[in-house]
């Protein structure tokens, strides 16, 4: 195994940014992380979503997007990672096409577009993680 390759197709907050912890941190540890954001997976990443912190979550999403917090958001943190370790995210393409949207639609953190078999492909000597 040469790394973890993480599969998000979860909108729920919560999810989302443990799956940005996860991959920064292995990212800063040097260990390759790729991480495909598909289905409703890709929700969060809506531009007007993040400008408007309108996320779906629970308790754990309202503490962390309460004025109290210093927790950065998931799309900082990727972006973070991205700039200090081995870490690609991708969108998928499919579910792109079924929602009319393209990269100019969510915020930028993601390295390019991706169809399932060119995430396996990707992924093929890597952990899979399913969220």
């Amino acid at each position: 195994m040469t790394g973890y390759a993480v599969v998000l197709a979860s909108e729920e907050f919560e999810r989302v940014q443990a799956v940005s912890m996860i991959a920064s941190v292995a990212a800063s540890s040097d260990v390759p992380v790729e991480v495909f954001v598909t289905m409703n997976g890709l929700n969060p990443f809506e531009t007007e979503t993040v400008e408007n912190m309108d996320f779906e979550g629970g308790r754990v999403a309202d503490a962390m997007m309460s004025a109290d917090t210093s927790s950065p958001l998931f799309t900082e943190q990727l972006e973070k990672a991205k700039a200090i370790g081995p870490l690609q995210v991708y969108a998928c393409e499919m579910a792109m096409d079924v929602l009319g949207n393209d990269l100019e639609d969510y915020v930028d953190v993601f390295d390019d577009t991706l169809g399932v078999s060119g995430f396996l492909n990707r992924a093929k000597d890597k952990q899979i993680i399913f969220v």
